[in-house]
């Protein structure tokens, strides 16, 4: 890596662990990047880490249509484009280009074919965001026919720099909301189920009191996280994967939304899609906060246990001793900045339980 870019990679890795505003993070982190590899366009997404589908947002400059949004996440779900998210983390690739994925073949990608190409688009680097063993977004940028192909050492640079884009996903994925809500929020499960066209055929009151804390009016251009989940599960409904497909993301509000699909089907009607919208459960958050707050698989384990657990039973339940307890809380303690059990219930866990 040269002089010059050895610095930028310093610099990016320095403003990817600023106090920064998270809100705008991830846009101020593709302008430092566009300064050492120029590109033309770019998607990138915040990724449950859990499922590996999309959260809490995504950002983009290439215009979609509505029913692009939905046909390009069928796609994905369904496995028909070559070098997705899941084959890249399955493979532990964290970059790749587009012409090496299909072999110079282009024309075997749908997403060129049907996003690309259309938008003047030729060239495209694709990025997963991964850090101590957990995904946390994607990344593509691509350029136009008139430039060249991202080169070896672009490719280099962006690896280099992928870690340091997964802390701040990590980071932005549970970052501090902006707004606040004093509404109630719903005892029960809001539902919407969705005709073959995407077109809302029925929605309860529920699913519509999370829409409007979602700041969505209605899903004639629906957010990633919904358009994922209803493609997903149409997919297993034709035999690709068994688990019903869910995401978890935090609201402006700072509520936490669990979000999952199943398919509908009746011998005397045309299939349906139902999508489910509901608070996160405790234990649905817990392990995510933990994480991003860069514990690790272990010190999760350990931090969960300790919101509900004395050190004897935590050692029971873990087959290790009483003080290698203390050791990992200590550790967990200065990892995340707090001094007591209490501290760590109070100030990383609960501002999330409360809005969960």
């Amino acid at each position: 890596m040269s002089p010059e870019r050895t610095r930028s990679a310093r610099a990016f890795e320095r403003m990817a662990n600023a106090p920064l505003d998270l809100a705008a993070l991830p846009d101020q982190l593709l302008d430092a990047l566009a300064r050492v590899v120029p590109f033309d366009s770019f998607c990138w997404g915040a990724i449950d880490p859990r499922s590996l589908l999309p959260t809490r947002g995504i950002g983009t400059t290439i215009p979609f249509a509505s029913s692009l949004l939905w046909e390009v996440q069928e796609l994905i779900a369904r496995q028909l484009e070559p070098g997705d998210l899941r084959s890249m983390a399955r493979s532990g690739r964290s970059v790749a280009l587009l012409s090496e994925i299909v072999g110079g073949r282009k024309e075997q990608s749908p997403i060129y074919l049907r996003v690309l190409r259309p938008n003047g688009l030729e060239h495209q680097l694709r990025c997963v965001l991964a850090l101590d063993g957990l995904h946390w977004g994607q990344l593509h940028i691509e350029r136009r026919p008139d430039r060249p192909d991202f080169s070896p050492s672009d490719l280099a640079l962006v690896e280099a720099l992928a870690p340091h884009l997964a802390n701040a996903f990590r980071r932005w994925v549970i970052a501090e909301p902006g707004d606040s809500s004093t509404a109630s929020a719903p005892a029960v499960p809001g539902v919407i189920v969705l005709d073959e066209d995407n077109e809302v055929d029925s929605i309860s009151p529920e699913a519509e009191y999370w829409l409007g804390e979602w700041g969505l009016s209605d899903l004639r251009r629906p957010p990633v996280a919904i358009s994922a989940v209803v493609a997903a599960a149409r997919a297993r409904a034709d035999g690709h994967g068994d688990v019903i497909p869910s995401t978890r993301l935090r609201l402006k509000t700072g509520t936490w939304l669990h979000v999952r699909a199943t398919h509908l089907a009746r011998p005397d009607r045309k299939p349906r899609t139902a999508v489910v919208l509901e608070r996160a459960a405790r234990d649905q958050v817990a392990p995510m906060v933990a994480r991003a707050n860069q514990l690790t698989a272990r010190e999760t384990q350990i931090a969960m246990l300790v919101l509900r657990g004395s050190t004897g039973e935590m050692a029971a339940e873990l087959f290790i001793s009483a003080y290698t307890v203390q050791d990992r809380l200590k550790s967990i303690f200065e990892r995340v900045g707090v001094r007591s059990r209490r501290e760590l219930a109070s100030g990383v866990f609960e501002p999330h339980y409360e809005a969960a």
